[in-house]
């Protein structure tokens, strides 16, 4: 009865559905030392671990950290960016924005004809940009039929 039992045990373990208190009735029962010839792998697995429970490293560590860590030099670095940036924009002058202010030329096309034209033009322009994005997507496509090809496998 106790080895049916077991074996029902270790097919649960063996499965991950085993909880501690069933793990623990493995524990006992392989540390006995009567164990079946057919279920000695289980025994060296589970007496490994009594095993390893009673095992200490007899010598102290000595870790010694050497300077910063990544993280903080990663950090001291982000910080110095940032303030490079926030210099760089409040320092920044442009000697051409009061010339463009004075001049209220922002290319406004008077004839609506040429506006028309221009209008066409600039958006046949955008159409050709996204078309030639659109043409990249098919290699994209073809990149995942033939990964999917050998993960499926």
């Amino acid at each position: 009865m106790e080895l049916t039992k077991i074996e029902a045990l270790l097919e649960k373990y063996d499965e991950g559905a085993t909880n501690l208190e069933e793990e623990k009735i493995l524990k006992e029962y392989f540390e006995k030392g009567d164990v079946p010839e057919h279920l000695w792998g289980y025994r060296l697995m589970f007496g490994y671990t009594a095993k390893a429970k009673r095992t200490n490293y007899p010598y102290k560590l000595n870790v010694k950290k050497n300077g910063r860590s990544k993280r903080q030099v990663y950090s001291l670095i982000g910080i110095a960016a940032s303030l490079a940036l926030a210099l760089g924009v409040f320092f920044y002058q442009d000697n051409d924005l009061p010339a463009l202010a004075s001049n209220n030329d922002y290319g406004t096309i008077e004839d609506p004809e040429e506006a028309y034209l221009k209008t066409k033009e600039t958006l046949q322009m955008i159409a050709q940009v996204f078309n030639n994005g659109k043409e990249d997507l098919g290699y994209i496509k073809e990149f995942n039929k033939t990964k999917d090809k050998f993960i499926n496998e």
